[in-house]
This record gives C-alpha cells, structure tokens and sequence, in this order.
C-alpha cells in the first residue's frame, strides 16, 4: 500500500510538471501574442475579441455537453480498478453524443445569424461569431480525448496538444489579423477567430495520434444494459457540471455584452465604450490571471486525484492532498498580489503599451487570492463527485455580480471600477461557500 500511494505521488507530481511547463510555455505565448495585438489592433480590437470569445466559450460548453469533467472522473475511478475497458467504453460513449450536439449548435447558431441582432453590443463582432462553429465542433472531440488521458493521470499528450494548438492558434492567427486588417478591426477580429479555429485542429490531431497508440486492442461494444448503467452515471456527472460551465459562460458572455453597453449609459461612446472593456478584459484581467499558470494543472491533476482517493477510502491521503493545494493557491495569489500592486506600471507599459489600464490592474491585485482559491476549491468539489454543490454556489456569486454590474458600471462615478467591486464579492463569497462544502464532504469520508 505504501508503495502504491507513493507511486501515485510520484505520477501525480510527474503529472503537475508535465502541465506546468506546458502552461507556462502557453501563457508565455499567449502574453507575447497580446503585446502584439494591443499594438496592432489596440484597446478596440482587443475589446471586440474580447467580446467573442465568451460566447466561443459558452457554445462551446454546450456543444460539448459538459461531459469532459465527467469522463474524467468515470476514467479516473475505472483506472484506480484497472479497469481498461471500463475507461475505453466511457471514452466512445462521450465522443457518440458530443458531435450531433455541436452541429445542431451550429446550425442554431448560423439560422440565429440571418436576423438583425439588435442585442449586440457591437455589430463588428458578426464575422466572427458565423465562423466560431468550426472551432468548437473540433473541441466536442478534443475535448473527450483530453479528459480520458487526464482522468488516467496521463499529462504528457494534454501537455502536448495544447501547446501544440496555442503554437498553431498564434501563428496562424496574427497572420491572418495582419492581412486582413487593411479591411477593418472587424476582419481583423474574423483572422483571429480563424486562428482559433486552426488551433483546435491541431489539437485535435495530436490527441488522436496519441489516442490512435494508445489503443492496442478492438474495443467491445456494452451490452445494452450497461450501456444504459453508463449513460445514466456519464449524465448523472455531466448534467451538474455542464450547469457550472454553463453558468460561468452564460456570465462571461453576459459580461462581455453588458459592461460595454452599461459604460454608453454613463456617457461613454460606443467606440470609447469598447476601447476602456479591451483594457480591462483584454490587458488588466489577463495579467491578473497569469500566476494561474501554476495553478490551472495542479487543478487538473487535482481532480482525478481527489477522486481516486475518494474512490479507494483513502480519507489522510485526501486531506492531505486538500490542505497542500489551498495552501498553494492561497500562497500564489498572496504572492500575485504583493507584486502586481508595485509593478503594474512597468507590466502595463512594457507588455501593451497602454497605460490606461494601470490602475485597473492595481486594483484588481488583491483580488488573486480569493479567484484563484475560487478555481481550486471547485475543482476539489468535482473531484469529490458534489459538482452540483459547486454549480449552485457559482450561479449564486455570478447572479450577484452581473446585478452589481449592472447598476455600479452605468453609475459615472463608478464606471469600471464598479465591475472590479463585483468581482470581488463573487469571488469571496463563491470560495467561501465552496470551502465550506469541501469541510462538509471531506468530513464525510472519515477523520484525517
């Protein structure tokens, strides 16, 4: 048993660093490909992408059906039993349902588009959103693939394929920006999406390489009834978890709709309107979220580990796991905090060229502890098999946010800051309701 749990630890450390280089070479990239659009298109162009991506997100939520979080979890209790067929038939179940989903998505999405959308904040971002089907149709594959290779605590092909795709979704994307630039901020906008949409398929391509070797043998098909048991278990996960990526989409599309035309009733023009949200979504909130390079594959590693443990009635192992990675995150965001606030001068100037989004980055500084213990606390929950209890306490912090949002941004004397005070009420009271159930249900599973 001891040198069981210690093989673990082993993979589970292997698992981070495999993830951790991979992220920071991502970020790294991503935060040069930034520098270089905030100087190409500038705050405007960054706001109109800004604009498409959450809806990117959100369809992609949907298209996907919210059962990566659930295949990594199924896989990650069939691999604690070495059950291999168990993983591989949970595998093709997902990858049966997600393709269909994304074409009706599309096809909604495109008849949706023939009608004058009054509700856009900015009409520029419409070539963009009629090319975003062939992106996420790709993710309803990918995005399986990544989730049976990270439920069996494999890191090294999730490593790859995403900076495989950033590579690609970069390159491709600032060429495309370029030429088509000439023709307005809109195209522009349109070659980035096109770049994103050449990411996924390569990310695609690396996972179904490594997929393709992974298999050695002809996969039995279930029999019915435990192909109803499976479905039944696969949704009976997913259903929880697409509610939480639903809502966090929903929000972020929300957001990026709402604040632009709030910032217009306080006096801003439309073109003004979309320049300040490109500073704050497109250049302050990225640099706030950047440490979570360290964090985001601890998180992913998390999951499945917390659920073997879970799995295998392993309650010091689980808390020790649980108490080392809110220790980590807590510490990242302190440490996030205490060096945006001096340096966001120097940051702000050398990495965009914009200074206007200095204080916006000061400000939201001390907010990195409790958004990164925000992501970590939720993804021990799904790790713990209660992603709905993380689903109820997401939607409850949001609904509180966007109705701050709503009525401190139109409010001049408030304006962005007025976004940046919502932030910070989700974030509290989201971490604190999570914590409080992870306590709840790791109690559950016995004494530390």
């Amino acid at each position: 048993m001891a040198r069981n749990k210690l093989f673990v630890g082993r993979k589970l450390l292997k698992g981070v660093g495999q993830l951790g280089i991979a992220s920071i070479i991502t970020r790294l990239l991503g935060m040069v490909n930034r520098m270089y659009l905030s100087r190409l298109i500038g705050a405007e162009g960054l706001g109109l992408y800004q604009m498409i991506l959450p809806l990117y997100f959100l369809l992609t939520v949907g298209a996907t059906l919210g059962l990566p979080g659930a295949v990594t979890k199924m896989v990650a209790d069939r691999h604690a039993l070495n059950d291999q067929t168990g993983q591989l038939q949970v595998q093709r179940l997902a990858l049966s349902f997600t393709f269909p989903t994304a074409l009706v998505i599309s096809l909604l999405l495109w008849i949706l588009l023939c009608f004058p959308l009054k509700f856009v904040p900015d009409p520029r971002i419409i070539p963009g959103l009629r090319l975003m089907p062939v992106a996420y149709t790709v993710v309803a594959f990918s995005s399986i693939l990544r989730a049976y290779f990270q439920g069996r605590g494999e890191m090294f092909p999730v490593a790859t394929s995403q900076l495989g795709e950033q590579l690609v979704r970069i390159g491709v994307g600032l060429a495309a920006a370029c030429l088509l630039l000439p023709l307005g901020l809109e195209y522009a906008t349109l070659g980035l999406v096109i770049g994103i949409a050449a990411g996924e398929f390569s990310g695609l391509g690396l996972l179904a390489l490594f997929s393709h070797r992974h298999r050695r043998s002809p996969l039995q098909v279930p029999p019915t009834p435990k192909r109803r048991l499976l479905k039944g278990e696969l949704f009976g996960l997913a259903l929880p978890l697409l509610a939480y990526r639903l809502s966090a989409g929903l929000t972020g599309t929300l957001e990026s709709w709402i604040i632009p035309s709030r910032l217009q009733v306080a006096g801003f023009s439309p073109s003004q309107a979309t320049a300040l949200f490109g500073q704050f979504s497109g250049m302050a909130v990225p640099l706030l979220y950047l440490p979570t390079v360290l964090i985001v594959p601890m998180n992913m590693v998390l999951v499945p580990a917390v659920a073997q443990s879970a799995t295998l009635r392993s309650p010091r192992h689980l808390h020790r796991l649980i108490t080392i990675a809110l220790i980590a995150t807590a510490a990242t965001g302190g440490l996030t905090w205490l060096v945006l606030t001096p340096f966001a001068p120097l940051l702000v100037k050398t990495i965009y060229g914009n200074p206007g989004a200095i204080p916006l980055v000061i400000m939201l500084a001390p907010l990195a502890p409790l958004a990164y213990l925000q992501f970590t606390t939720t993804s021990i929950l799904h790790g713990l098999g209660r992603p709905e209890v993380a689903v109820i306490n997401d939607i409850t912090g949001t609904a509180f946010s966007l109705a701050l949002i709503y009525y401190l941004t139109a409010d001049p004397a408030y304006g962005l800051s007025g976004v940046i005070w919502a932030y910070g009420a989700a974030f509290a009271l989201i971490t604190l309701l999570n914590t409080m159930a992870i306590y709840y249900n790791a109690e559950r599973e016995g004494p530390a």
